[in-house]
């Protein structure tokens, strides 16, 4: 019996660990995918683009939740509220923001300032625990902080440089710091809401949320949901991919992460991303990295490393 306990906690370890790496690589390559879903051509607005992808995520969950459960989960209005605010905050706020700011800023910078959601976890949770980070803990998060710097902080800091459009620099910035704190917030206030039902139907009811807003913002500010004429196979493709990878499948392995590992370790993805960013543009666009970036990556590495090796003793999977 002890061996059959200790094979299914290693089978939930491993689980736990594919679920992370399904978040670092799909996240870490969407915003490449949303750069060329709205630069086009045709060019699709932000808004557009964020609209159909909520729409289309949502009624694909929510299409999965019945087949598999037959009828919806059986949640409070206080429940359902949550779920509305987190998907809310997590897909309007966060990725809404960051899709906006992929007009005027390469893939790779918008990746950079989004790896801010680190930190910005990291202290709301330990405001609303009333706890103080652990020094590894801290020392984790320096250090991935560090490694990003050094992947893109030159680039950023030179002038004349290709990954901000002229005269955006101080608008991204805002935009940017409002969408990892509006992501951050959304991901801990879920909390109740995983414990009382599945994740897909917990990701479908998030992301049917925040479809419903994004529509009211498009209707608001006279944006046309209709997509424009002569859209290219590429933008097609990328869509799919931000849908059924994106928003589907990488949101169902954040929400497991969420309810498995305490949230700076889930949050490790924001870290992540840049390194898949590195390994795209390397593949497709023989942007070889710098010995500088490399030095980054590794920093990078050992940060994720001593996050995800940080425990609390006292902590249990649906304590975090």
């Amino acid at each position: 019996m002890a061996a059959v306990g200790q094979a299914s906690q290693q089978g939930a370890a491993w689980k736990g660990i594919g679920n992370l790496l399904v978040v670092y690589l799909v996240w870490g390559s969407a915003y490449f995918a949303v750069k060329i879903a709205v630069t086009g051509p045709p060019a699709i607005s932000p808004l557009q683009l964020q609209t159909w992808r909520m729409w289309a995520a949502s009624a694909l969950l929510i299409a999965i939740g019945l087949f598999r459960t037959g009828r919806p989960p059986a949640l409070s209005l206080r429940q359902l509220a949550i779920c509305a605010a987190s998907g809310i905050l997590m897909w309007v706020g966060g990725n809404g923001l960051a899709t906006l700011a992929s007009r005027h800023a390469a893939s790779g910078f918008i990746v950079m300032a989004m790896g801010m959601i680190p930190i910005w976890t990291t202290l709301l949770s330990s405001i609303v625990n009333r706890s103080r980070p652990s020094r590894y803990l801290v020392a984790g998060l320096a250090i991935g902080i560090i490694g990003l710097g050094l992947i893109v902080g030159p680039p950023m800091l030179s002038a004349g440089s290709p990954s901000v459009e002229s005269g955006y620099a101080a608008w991204l910035a805002l935009v940017l710091c409002a969408a990892g704190l509006t992501w951050s917030i959304g991901s801990l206030i879920q909390k109740p809401v995983l414990a009382a039902t599945s994740p897909i139907w917990a990701a479908g009811l998030q992301t049917l949320a925040a479809a419903i807003v994004l529509t009211t913002i498009s209707a608001a500010n006279g944006v046309t949901i209709a997509p424009p004429p002569g859209i290219s196979p590429m933008q097609i493709l990328a869509f799919l991919y931000l849908v059924l990878f994106g928003s589907v499948a990488s949101l169902l392995a954040y929400i497991a992460v969420m309810k498995r590992y305490p949230p700076a370790i889930a949050s490790t993805f924001a870290y992540v991303n840049p390194l898949v960013g590195v390994a795209l543009g390397w593949a497709l666009l023989d942007e070889r990295p710098a010995l500088m970036s490399l030095i980054g990556i590794a920093l990078i590495l050992a940060g994720v490393t001593a996050i995800i090796a940080e425990r609390r003793p006292a902590a249990g999977p649906d304590s975090h």
